[in-house]
């Protein structure tokens, strides 16, 4: 008799606990790290976590960094729907994301295909994705780094239904130019 292979969802969980702790000693902002850990502290071994999982509250000082976006299915297409976005986000962005899916987004924003694109990665793989470096796409600042990890939500610990972004940027000071 063969082995009974491992449910999809326990999978799913191993791989995206795994991923988040080999993010941990890349991370270069503390925000970033605080914000992996706290989604570490929350996230069953046997599945994906929910969004019922997710307490804001627990984590008050990174709430300005957080976003999270619905995942909507219907016909085979996927879109991402912006439900809550911190002020960091609102502050940085230069067109409203709040409510908005991002689809819709990048007809304003031209270049900024990244935001989607990764969010995407994280609906079709179920893991975790982060994203470190020079901003790619127009902010209403300049920084000399931006660092983000999306991270899966799911109902069913299997299919991702929300995904739960952390943002840190850092600007580049007034009296320096970059």
């Amino acid at each position: 008799m063969g082995m009974k292979a491992a449910p999809k969802s326990l999978v799913l969980a191993q791989r995206n606990i795994a991923t988040l702790q080999d993010f941990l000693p890349k991370v270069q902002q503390h925000g970033v790290a605080q914000f992996i850990h706290h989604v570490l502290s929350i996230h069953p071994a046997e599945r994906l976590p929910s969004r019922r999982d997710f307490d804001p509250l627990a984590i008050p000082g990174l709430l300005s960094g957080i976003a999270l976006a619905t995942v909507e299915r219907e016909n085979g297409q996927i879109r991402l729907r912006m439900k809550v976005v911190g002020q960091d986000l609102v502050d940085a962005s230069p067109v409203r994301l709040s409510q908005r899916y991002l689809d819709e987004v990048l007809i304003d924003l031209p270049g900024a295909d990244i935001i989607l694109r990764s969010r995407l990665q994280v609906v079709e793989t179920g893991c975790a994705y982060l994203r470190k470096g020079a901003p790619s796409m127009p902010f209403t600042y300049r920084m000399m780094a931006l660092e983000y990890v999306h991270c899966p939500l799911s109902d069913d610990g299997e299919t991702v239904d929300h995904i739960l972004s952390f943002f840190s940027y850092r600007r580049v000071p007034r009296n320096e130019s970059f």
